[in-house]
């Protein structure tokens, strides 16, 4: 086999496994249950990175604390967020888990950072002996910070722009108006599929 026979054979192989990997990535993304997530804002952008939105959502920051399950986390360990959908329609964070739980909607992330954070203390007189007494009015909070590829939307320059610009309008109520679709395959890797914006869907397109 000469030189050009063998780059062209090379050439296939290469564009044969990419072609496998997008109907892979077609079909996972087709045939997982789909959830929205409402987006809370945005974080600003590495513009040398190219053109995307840095997107938060509330698997962004989480409350182990305030949430079902395992809190023994370390940065740079796998973490699994059960979802449940509420009677708006999106999907918020109910559990942790070390490991995958097997049953659910699932979201398997990595923690980027951990942390513990206490409420403030307050002085009152204590009911029974009429003493002052410190207090704190809430229980302490152990904040996950974690990451589940979601993070970053990649577009292009006018409709990351585009995005951005819509993620700074709020409502009266405070709500960007906007989710995120999600696939959720049963490994629990999040893939999106588009954004609501106001009710209206706006799925991407492949090609």
């Amino acid at each position: 086999m000469n030189r050009l026979a063998r780059l062209s054979l090379i050439a296939a192989l290469m564009s044969g496994f990419l072609v496998f990997l997008l109907a892979s990535h077609l079909e996972r993304r087709a045939s997982s249950p789909e959830v929205l997530i409402p987006v809370e804002g945005y974080d600003p952008r590495d513009i040398l990175l190219g053109h995307y939105a840095n997107i938060r959502t509330p698997l962004t920051r989480l409350d182990a604390y305030a949430l079902a399950g395992d809190d023994g986390f370390a940065e740079g360990d796998r973490i699994w967020v059960t979802l449940e959908t509420g009677a708006d329609g999106t999907a918020r964070p109910v559990a942790l888990h070390t490991a995958h739980p097997g049953t659910g909607l699932v979201a398997q992330g990595r923690v980027r950072q951990v942390y513990e954070a206490s409420r403030p203390l307050t002085r009152e007189t204590d009911p029974e002996t009429g003493e002052p007494r410190t207090v704190r009015e809430e229980p302490e909070e152990l904040w996950i910070h974690a990451s589940f590829n979601i993070e970053r939307y990649y577009a292009s320059r006018e409709r990351a722009i585009a995005l951005q610009n819509r993620l700074r309008l709020r409502d009266v109520t405070g709500d960007i108006g906007v989710n995120l679709i999600l696939a959720i395959p049963a490994d629990g890797a999040l893939l999106i599929k588009g954004f609501e914006v106001d009710g209206e869907r706006r799925l991407d397109t492949v090609w």
